[in-house]
């Protein structure tokens, strides 16, 4: 059978973790929560209970914190104690972080620090970014940026959805951008919504004579 780094990391990081159980076990629970205590760095913890074993669990655990730490740059992260391949280990992982969150749109993206055919894949994704969140409406869309192709489409997708707006009877709708078809059509959902029921019903977008006629008809179902 091959055994490849990854299954071997993998192998390692078991053994580690069954060794660190078959130890938790073997220990009382307030030694337990002793040791816990003193790889979080707790006010409660007795260093001087500390058995040495203990103290390597505990020295383990701080330093794969600290790792973690750092691979997500927080302020608690410590570098000066991380050995040349744990910093090595760190940089890849912040940079794949760095990555990430350009292709996510998360924060500003410091494109200096990608590379030419990252920062290429970044900018094909906020371009696909940009047009979806303009297809939808959303806040985060910049016409600007948008090719003539991408813009006529987008604006045909927003009359759509405004149209859809007026025909559900949202506060969104302006009908002052409908066609007269479809303003005629609306208005033929509006009366339909005040014969059904008072629910979606705007009797203000009824004329006169509509509003009479189905208060009038009501009136005349009511006896």
């Amino acid at each position: 059978m091959k055994v490849t780094s990854r299954t071997l990391c993998c192998l390692v990081a078991m053994i580690s973790l069954v060794g660190f159980a078959g130890l938790m076990w073997a220990q009382s629970p307030d030694q337990q929560q002793n040791v816990f205590a003193c790889t979080n760095g707790f006010d409660s913890c007795d260093s001087s209970a500390l058995t040495q074993a203990d103290k390597e669990a505990v020295a383990k655990g701080k330093r794969e914190q600290n790792i973690s730490d750092c691979e997500n740059s927080w302020t608690s992260c410590n570098r000066s104690t991380l050995s040349a391949p744990e910093l090595i280990q760190v940089d890849i992982a912040v940079h794949r972080k760095l990555v990430a969150d350009c292709w996510s749109g998360i924060g500003p993206c410091d494109y200096t620090k990608l590379t030419t055919s990252e920062a290429a894949g970044v900018a094909v994704a906020e371009k696909q970014k940009n047009a979806s969140d303009c297809w939808n409406g959303w806040s985060g869309c910049k016409l600007s940026k948008l090719s003539p192709s991408e813009l006529s489409e987008v604006t045909v997708a927003e009359h759509w959805r405004n149209v859809t707006q007026c025909w559900d009877g949202e506060i969104g709708c302006d009908r002052s951008k409908l066609s007269a078809t479809e303003l005629s059509a609306v208005s033929v959902a509006d009366h339909l919504a005040c014969i059904s029921g008072p629910a979606g019903c705007d009797p203000s977008r009824l004329t006169p004579d509509e509003r009479y006629a189905i208060t009038t008809g009501k009136s005349m179902t009511s006896h």
